[in-house]
Formats: structure tokens, C-alpha cells, sequence
């Protein structure tokens, strides 16, 4: 497989276009006014302990308390001082998960050290851990640890059987690490170096926390295209192109400490169009808040965002005879499950999803498919977790949720529908103006009004001759009614003026209102 990093950056915002054999398989989008944070390493402060959600909020200085629960809580690490001073002095105690109740463990106003693992989503506060780490290019190190593991993703038993012993030999006493698949035919050296490197930083890290105030900002995160480059290069990469020089210089710097010929597949893109334009890529962006995905076959898939869940329904063309059906519903569901894989990189879907398969009747068939989806979905960097497909066709699966999902972060709940993606008929407006009217003509106040209304509304009542306004003005005899456009509003919003004192009287004649 061939992988091409595509590097857009703009004062406003930096884009990352993750090209695998020339196709888009991941987006990566963050805007300049909300930096990233999960990996960052907070000294914090306990506001609250909440025996009954086994939880405690944390504030480490951002706009919103951060979110610790039990399970994230290790006792040598939540003793920030003493921590921190072994992480100077070395070697770092032991960190076990606590089996006590939180109460037991925390109390409110106790600094602690905690690292963000997801990031502030809507009303929510950031999620954070005190199982801290930090990642290097080669592996993970995680303080108070004993592990000397391999990344679950490197499948191969040789390499596993290599790696591993790699790593039990380069691991610092009081620091657990784990291989990570950037290391893959790299040798002892290579990974000996980096281990150091993330040594010498957990000192900074604690140091830093041994002087501060709670709460401080103790170790940050790369920025997004350092950390991007340290995350995904692999011997795969055929290329990065960037359009801006100091970004490209950056890269090739970066990369010449632990891989210069990585470091030489680094470019400037050149061209006078835009560079996603260039590639491709920017088409391929405006279909990503939409919810009708077309499959080639000729199916598609329809994705629909709620506050529990992501659902995906699979469509299917027309198909003729039973055999040639049951071949058509196999073909769309394969590639359906592909294309579900690649969305859900794409778009940055977390949480729970739930996937409506065409039905199958065909045991294998649908062995065959749930199958596909766990292959695909095994390219992915995010953990998920997929059960088995259901007697309804249904699989249930889930994705980690680590930031907003890409629709989330480029675009906002429009003001007309208010986030349903549906809006009231003509008819249903106009309804609401009998309505209106006949309140109106009850108070007596104001007998010469204007109705604005949008203009497919209007166009709505000029139909059929005019007979839907004379009917809308027949039924309020009492008042002088005159329609006009007004392309500012939304198709269900309607505004009434009263002529006889110049005012607006919306309001005032509201459902509910005492006009």
C-alpha cells in the first residue's frame, strides 16, 4: 500500500489529507482557535468527589472542569508530590488501579497528576486519566508501569517475538513501554534512543510539577502536523506535500532525527490551483456532511448523527430473480462494509454505531461481511470494538471518541431547522398564519397588517390563482391582510406588522401570548 500525507495550512485552520493508493481514507482538522489537548499532562486541582458516579472533576484550568471516573485512578500517581519527585529521581514506584471507592482515594481540594485521553465535546468537559504516558516514535512509556509489550496492530509472530525482546531489554527500570508500529524492522539502537528521549523528558515533567501551582500545564502534546508525521509515517510513505515552505522545512527537520530517508520524500507543492483542489481531495470534503454516501454498485449508505448513537442504513439497487438478489445483497454489503470503515476514519465518528445491512439469509454471506467490516476497521488508528451481525441485520459496534467528530468541528446546528434536517411545509405555515390571524382579529388592536413570510411560502399562496390568499384574508374578515417576500427568513418563519402604529406585533399574538 502507498501512503500520501497532503499538508493544507492556513492561518485559520491546518488540514491533513491521509491519501492510501491514491484514495482520501482520513482527514485530520484542527482550527486555530481550538488547539488539541488530549495527551497533554495537567497539574491539577480536585473540585469535587461524587461517591454516587464513583468520579471526581478536576480543574486544570480550562473553561470547564475535567472528568476523572475510578477506573482511571492509580494511587502512586494521584500522590502527585511523591510521584513527581520519583519521576526526578527515579526510579518511579509502582502504579497500580485502585479497588477502593473514590472517596477513599481522593478528596476535594488534592493536586493531581492526570493526562487528557478526550477532548471537550459539546457541554462535556475533557475526560482525563492518571494513567500517564508519553509517545515517542518508536514506543510508548508509561511512568509506575512493568510492561514490555507490542502494539496489538503489528500482527506479524516474528516481529512481535523481535520486538518484544527489543524492548525488554532497552525498558528503564520503573517505566512501562510498549512498541509502537513505527518501529517495525527498526533496531535496538533506534529504539534505546528514543526510550531515552522520553526518560529525560518524564524528568522535565517532573521537575516542572514539583515547582507549580495546581493547575499547570506540565508536558504538550505535539502540534497536530509534528504529532500527525510522528503518529502515521511508515515505511509505506510515498510522499508528503506541503503547501507552505516553513511547514515542509519543519517536517524534514523532524523527520531527519529518526528517519532521513522519510525525511527525503518531504516536498513543497508548487502548483497555482489550491492543493486539495490539486489532488482531488476538496471535492471529495463537500460530500462529508452529507448524509447520502453512493456506493459504486449502485447502493448507499445513509448516515444519520443522534445524541446516543451514529446510525448507517445500507441501501440496494433494484435487483431481479432470487439468485441474482442474493448475489446483489452480498456484493452492496461488502462494499457497504468498506465504505462504513472508511467513513467512519473520515468523518471521525465515535461512540456507539449501529449498521443496517441489507438482510441475508445466507449464513456465510453473513459471516463474509462482518468479516470485511473488522478487516477495514483494523486500519483504523481509533480502537473499536465490533459484535457479531444480529438475527435483524444489524451490527452493533463502537469506535473511541476522542474530539469532535469532523461534521461537529466544521459546521454548526442550522437556525432554521434547528439540527432536525427538516423543515415545515408551506402548508403548515400558513396554517400557523390562520392561526395568528385569528388571535389577532380576537384582540381587535390592530386591523391593517403585513405578513412577510419566505418566498417559497408566498409563491405557495399566489399558487392557483391567488385562491389560497383569498381563502388565508376570507378568514379573517375583520383585518386587511398584505403578503410580502422576504428572502431573510427561513421557510417556517413569518413575520406580522401592524400598519396602524408602524410596530411589529410577532410576539404579541404568539401561541400562548395575552396580546
Amino acid at each position: 500500500m502507498k501512503v500520501d500525507f497532503v499538508v493544507n495550512q492556513h492561518p485559520e485552520v491546518t488540514r491533513i489529507a491521509v491519501m492510501e493508493d491514491g484514495r482520501l481514507m482520513e482527514l485530520i482538522v484542527e482550527m486555530a482557535s481550538e488547539k488539541r489537548i488530549v495527551g497533554n499532562i495537567y497539574l491539577g486541582r480536585i473540585n469535587a468527589v461524587l461517591p454516587g458516579m464513583q468520579a471526581a472533576f478536576v480543574d486544570i484550568g480550562l473553561e470547564r472542569s475535567a472528568f476523572l471516573h475510578v477506573s482511571d485512578v492509580r494511587e502512586k500517581v494521584a500522590a502527585d508530590r511523591e510521584f513527581a519527585k520519583a519521576l526526578v529521581d527515579g526510579p518511579p514506584p509502582r502504579a497500580e488501579e485502585t479497588s477502593k471507592p473514590i472517596e477513599q482515594v481522593l478528596e476535594k481540594g488534592r493536586r493531581i497528576l492526570v493526562q487528557v485521553t478526550k477532548e471537550p465535546i459539546g457541554t462535556k468537559g475533557a475526560r482525563v486519566t492518571t494513567r500517564i504516558s508519553i509517545a515517542g516514535r518508536y514506543v510508548v512509556s508509561m511512568p509506575g508501569d512493568t510492561v514490555a509489550g507490542v502494539s496489538r496492530k503489528i500482527t506479524d509472530r516474528k516481529e512481535r517475538s523481535r520486538l518484544r525482546s527489543i524492548v525488554q531489554q532497552v525498558r528503564s527500570e520503573g517505566f512501562g513501554i510498549i512498541a509502537r508500529t513505527a518501529g517495525i524492522d527498526k533496531d535496538e539502537e533506534s529504539f534505546r534512543t528514543d526510550v531515552e528521549r522520553i526518560v529525560k523528558k518524564w524528568k522535565e515533567v517532573g521537575a516542572l510539577a514539583l515547582k507549580s501551582r495546581a493547575p499547570s500545564l506540565l508536558h504538550q502534546e505535539h502540534d497536530l502536523i509534528t504529532m500527525t508525521v510522528r503518529d502515521l509515517v511508515t515505511p509505506e510513505l510515498n510522499s508528503i506535500v506541503c503547501d507552505s515552505r516553513s511547514v515542509a522545512k519543519e517536517i524534514r527537520k523532524y523527520l531527519k532525527t529518526f528517519d532521513p530517508n522519510a525525511a527525503g520524500k518531504v516536498r513543497f507543492f508548487r502548483g497555482k490551483t489550491p492543493i486539495f483542489d490539486h489532488f482531488g481531495i476538496e471535492k471529495e470534503i463537500s460530500g462529508l456532511i452529507r448524509r447520502e454516501v453512493p456506493l459504486k454498485s449502485g447502493g448507499s449508505l445513509i448516515i444519520d448523527h443522534t445524541e446516543a448513537l451514529v446510525a448507517v442504513d445500507v441501501n440496494t439497487r433494484r435487483y431481479v430473480g432470487k439468485r441474482k438478489q442474493e448475489d446483489t445483497i452480498l456484493k452492496t454489503n461488502l462494499e457497504a462494509a468498506r465504505e462504513v470503515a472508511r467513513q467512519l476514519r473520515l468523518r471521525d465518528l465515535g461512540g456507539i454505531i449501529v449498521i443496517d445491512f441489507i438482510d441475508m439469509d445466507n449464513p456465510s454471506h453473513r459471516e463474509k461481511v462482518v468479516n470485511c467490516l473488522r478487516s477495514e476497521l483494523g486500519r483504523d488508528r481509533s480502537p473499536t470494538k465490533t459484535c457479531q451481525l444480529s438475527p435483524m441485520g444489524l451490527v452493533e459496534m463502537t469506535r473511541k471518541r476522542v474530539r469532535p467528530s469532523l461534521v461537529q468541528a466544521t459546521s454548526g446546528v442550522c437556525e432554521h431547522c434547528c439540527g432536525t434536517g427538516r423543515i415545515q411545509s408551506p402548508l403548515s405555515v400558513l396554517t400557523r398564519i390562520e392561526r395568528f390571524l385569528e388571535r389577532a382579529a380576537i384582540g381587535k388592536k390592530h386591523r391593517n397588517l403585513v405578513v412577510s413570510v419566505n418566498p417559497a411560502v408566498a409563491v405557495f399562496l399566489f399558487e392557483d390563482d391567488g385562491k389560497r390568499l383569498e381563502y388565508l384574508t376570507a378568514r379573517s374578515d375583520r383585518l386587511s391582510v398584505h403578503v410580502h417576500e422576504d428572502h431573510r427568513l427561513g421557510q417556517a418563519q413569518f413575520r406580522v406588522y401592524s400598519l396602524d402604529n408602524h410596530s411589529e406585533i410577532t410576539d404579541m399574538y404568539a401561541p400562548g401570548a395575552k396580546g
